[in-house]
């Protein structure tokens, strides 16, 4: 069957009810199994790859096929599992807190490798399939995760202009990624809270001793981001998420491709890493959990 009428059915069984257009924030509703098509006529059409297209206007991006190739090579190498493994842990235990299925976002997805195996191990964990959503402001990491995950719904979009309706999910995922404070809110629900995965000090600490040694880039600090947080959210709980992988060379190629810390790295140093027959990398994280303020 082919995707788009896949993803047709799913708008016509639930997703329809979460968005709302980005233009003049009417509802969308699904039109012709082909079409989302608000009031005032902004039309955005449904893709043969099984995704929908929802921003507003052009918007480039520096996240291309490359880097999300080499983030799912990694995520299929397990790198990413004791992550998604706590996160699906506290997803599930909020869970039975709720009596109705979740509505879950990822703002930031990628090429949806993580949602797609947080959403299994919550099918495993609870017996039932959440409705989750991935969006991301790259069109290339959209197809990919329509492409290979066809039980959520994918679509391009904005983290300023957030196509969803207010108070639409329970569960925001935040990995690794920028967040737009705002619109978390108002498509938070009142009950839901906010999981935010940020990088703490020695995260990939091998890569940065070698592309920015003696510069002010080779420590990092969370502080900003976790100020700004809090700005925004009630913090509840800092959740800390430590463990090295021994990466062999083409796995060592894929995280090199997949960092943002290589953007403004020099290309000897680079090369010193690639170098490599093996490297044993930290992966250093906080999930930061956060809720509605009063």
């Amino acid at each position: 069957m082919p995707r788009s009428i896949i993803l047709s059915d799913a708008l016509t069984g639930h997703f329809e009810n979460l968005l709302r257009c980005p233009v003049c924030q009417h509802t969308l509703r699904l039109v012709d199994k082909k079409s989302l098509i608000c009031a005032e006529k902004h039309c955005f059409d449904l893709a043969k790859q099984g995704y929908v297209n929802l921003l507003s206007h052009g918007i480039k991006s520096k996240y291309n096929k490359a880097l999300f190739d080499a983030r799912k090579n990694l995520a299929q190498s397990g790198f990413f599992e004791p992550l998604n493994s706590k996160l699906c842990e506290l997803i599930s235990a909020e869970a039975k807190s709720f009596d109705r299925s979740l509505n879950i976002v990822d703002a930031g997805c990628g090429e949806g490798s993580n949602l797609a195996n947080i959403q299994q191990k919550l099918h495993h964990c609870l017996g039932t399939v959440p409705c989750c959503v991935g969006m991301d402001l790259s069109k290339e990491g959209i197809q990919m995760a329509a492409r290979d995950y066809k039980d959520s719904f994918w679509c391009v979009a904005d983290l300023a202009q957030c196509p969803f309706v207010d108070h639409a999910f329970e569960v925001i995922l935040n990995i690794l990624s920028p967040a737009n404070y705002a619109e978390f809110e108002r498509i938070l629900h009142p009950d839901g809270y906010v999981l935010k995965v940020i990088p703490e000090k020695d995260y990939l600490k091998e890569l940065r001793a070698v592309f920015y040694a003696e510069t002010d880039r080779e420590e990092y600090s969370n502080a900003k981001t976790i100020e700004l947080f809090e700005n925004h959210l009630a913090l509840t709980e800092i959740v800390p998420v430590h463990y090295t992988r021994n990466l062999a060379k083409p796995l060592i190629e894929n995280l090199v491709h997949m960092t943002p810390l290589t953007w403004g790295a020099q290309g000897e140093r680079i090369d010193r890493i690639m170098d490599l027959n093996s490297l044993e990398i930290t992966i250093d994280l906080a999930i930061l959990v956060g809720r509605k303020k009063g």
